[in-house]
């Protein structure tokens, strides 16, 4: 498991395990599909877990089950490592698009990389995993 620091909260968030439905360069989820809509932001007290199993895009669920996918840049490939965990500072009560996330290594506790995060992609699940 791992773990995200958010620096304005002092909380942490979970990572759990994601699999992938496609090719890293377009990551989506198993079982889901894009809504068409998205958010710039969101509350920082609304997320509940941040998926960190991609290279390139992770996926965002709040306390209300609602489901986002962030793309994210380069330089946050090793937050899909074991032993390494996201944090991130904010100013106000909300995560934006354009934040720069850091990775830190567990062990050393030091910067492994940094990347900005996109704008939260609302998911819905597919219509075949919806029963």
């Amino acid at each position: 498991m791992k773990y995200a620091a958010i620096g304005a909260l002092g909380a942490s968030l979970v990572m759990g395990a994601c699999a992938t439905a496609q090719s890293e360069d377009m990551f989506m989820p198993e079982g889901y599909e894009l809504t068409g809509e998205s958010r710039t932001c969101l509350s920082l007290r609304s997320i509940d877990q941040i998926d960190t199993a991609s290279e390139t895009a992770w996926v965002v669920t709040t306390t209300t089950r609602d489901t986002y996918l962030t793309r994210v840049s380069r330089g946050c490939s090793a937050a899909t490592r074991p032993f390494n965990y996201i944090s991130y500072n904010v100013t106000g009560s909300q995560l934006c698009r354009g934040e720069i996330v850091r990775v830190i290594d567990r062990n050393t506790n030091s910067t492994v990389g940094s990347c900005g995060i996109g704008e939260f992609e609302e998911l819905t699940p597919s219509p075949t995993d919806a029963s």
